[in-house]
C-alpha cells in the first residue's frame, strides 16, 4: 500500500498505525507517486486531498489512466462532499476515508481491495494462459459451432450498444447524457470481457487431455471470493448479496478458480431477476452426505413456462451441454460436470428461481 500526503506527521502517525498490517510506502510529494508505481508492484493508493503539489482528485485520476488496476482511496473531511464527488468522476476511487481515521474501517476495505486486486489479477494470468488453449476450440466438432454461435448472439447486444453511443458521441452529447453514454459504454465493455473469458474457460473444459487440478477448497472462501467478483456490478442496481449465518466451511475437493467462476455465473443469472434494491440470498446444505449451495433470486422476470424450461435443463438427470439458456450457465454446468457434482434449477415456494451447486461429496472442517 503507498501513501502520500504532505504533511510528515501524518505520515508517521499512518505508518506507525499500518505498518504491521500491510507493506507499506510512503511520500510527502505526489509527483514521486507515479515514479514508485513504475518501480514497485502497488496494490492499494491512499492520497490525501489537500496538498501543495496537486491536489488527491488530480493525482488520481492521473492514476486511473496509468495504472487502473490499482486500488484507489481518497483521504478528506467528511462535510467535503463536492471533493468526494469530483473524486469519484474523475479519480475513479474505490473509496473515501474520513477524518480522523478509524483505523478498524481502513483496514477492512484495504483488506476487501486487496481480495477484489488479486482476485482480478488471477483471473487476467488465466485468460492469458488460456489463449494459446483457445485454438482447440477449433478442432472441435459439433460443440464448436453451438459456442461460436452461442457467444456471438450473446455479444451482439452490447456490441449494437456500444455503436450507437459512439454514434451519439459524434453529435457532441453534453452533460448528463454524457455521463449516461458513458456509463453505457464501460457496461458494455465490462459484458464482453466476461463473454470473453467463459469462452476461454470453456474451450479449455473441453480441450483434449484437460486434467482437473484437485486441492481441498473451501465452500465458504469460494461463496466470499465470488461475493467480491460481482459486488460492483452488484452495487450498480443497489442489489445486497445475503449470506445465511449457516453457510457452510466445509471442504469439496477441486479447482477453486473454475468454482469462483461457476458461483459468479450462477450470481449473475439470479441478478438478472432480482428487482433494483432487491436481495440475493446464497445458503448451504448438507443432504445426505451431499454439500449443496444454493443462488436464490427474487423471482422478477419469469414465467411459468421459463421456470420449466430452466427446469428441465437443468434437471438431476441432464448431462449434456446446453447453451440454449446462455454461455454463463453453460459453464457453471461444465464445471461441476468435471467435478462430477451438477448443476440444478427449482422454482420455490415463493415462486422464486433458486440454481444449485451440488457436489457429490465433502470433507468437513475440523
Amino acid at each position: 500500500m503507498l501513501y502520500v500526503d504532505d504533511v510528515l506527521v501524518n505520515l508517521k502517525l499512518f505508518e506507525a498505525t499500518f505498518s504491521n498490517d500491510f507493506n507499506l510506502i510512503v511520500t510527502e510529494y505526489p509527483k514521486e507517486v507515479l515514479k514508485i508505481l513504475e518501480e514497485k508492484e502497488v496494490q492499494v493508493l491512499v492520497s490525501d486531498q489537500r496538498m501543495p503539489e496537486m491536489t488527491g482528485t488530480e493525482l488520481l485520476k492521473i492514476v486511473a489512466e496509468k495504472f487502473p488496476d490499482i486500488r484507489r482511496y481518497l483521504l478528506t473531511a467528511f462535510t467535503d462532499t463536492e471533493t468526494v464527488i469530483e473524486a469519484v468522476n474523475k479519480g475513479r476511487i474505490h473509496g473515501y476515508i474520513k477524518k480522523p481515521i478509524q483505523p478498524d474501517e481502513i483496514r477492512q476495505s484495504i483488506n476487501s481491495s486487496l481480495e477484489v486486486y488479486h482476485l482480478r489479477k488471477k483471473n487476467r494470468e488465466m485468460m492469458e494462459e488460456l489463449e494459446n488453449v483457445n485454438k482447440e476450440l477449433l478442432n472441435m466438432d459439433g460443440l464448436k459451432s453451438e459456442i461460436i454461435n452461442s457467444i456471438s448472439n450473446e455479444i451482439s447486444t452490447p456490441l449494437n450498444r456500444i455503436m450507437g453511443m459512439l454514434h451519439l458521441l459524434k453529435n457532441k452529447i453534453e452533460g448528463d447524457e454524457l455521463s449516461d453514454v458513458v456509463n453505457i459504454l464501460d457496461n458494455s465493455v465490462f459484458k464482453l470481457e466476461q463473454f470473453s473469458l467463459l469462452a476461454k474457460q470453456i474451450s479449455v473444459l473441453k480441450s483434449p487431455g484437460f486434467e482437473l487440478k484437485q486441492n481441498k477448497v473451501s465452500l465458504k472462501q469460494v461463496i466470499q471470493f465470488s461475493a467480491i467478483e460481482t459486488s460492483e456490478e452488484l452495487k450498480e442496481q443497489e442489489i445486497t448479496l445475503k449470506r445465511e449465518l449457516n453457510v457452510s466451511d466445509d471442504n469439496v475437493n477441486g479447482d477453486s478458480a473454475l468454482l469462483v467462476s461457476c458461483l459468479v455465473s450462477m450470481i449473475q443469472f439470479a441478478k438478472e431477476h432480482t428487482e433494483e434494491g432487491g436481495e440475493i440470498v446464497i445458503d448451504t446444505t448438507v443432504d445426505e452426505g451431499r454439500l449443496t449451495c444454493c443462488v436464490e433470486d427474487q423471482g422478477i422476470n419469469y414465467s411459468d413456462a421459463l421456470f420449466d424450461i430452466l427446469s428441465s435443463h437443468f434437471s438431476h438427470g441432464e448431462s449434456a451441454l446446453n447453451l440454449n439458456m446462455g454461455i454463463g450457465l453453460a459453464l457453471s454446468h461444465m464445471i461441476m460436470d468435471t467435478h462430477d457434482g451438477m448443476v440444478i434449477f427449482e422454482k420455490s415456494e415463493k415462486n422464486r428461481g433458486c440454481l444449485k451447486m451440488i457436489f457429490p461429496a465433502f470433507e468437513q472442517s475440523s
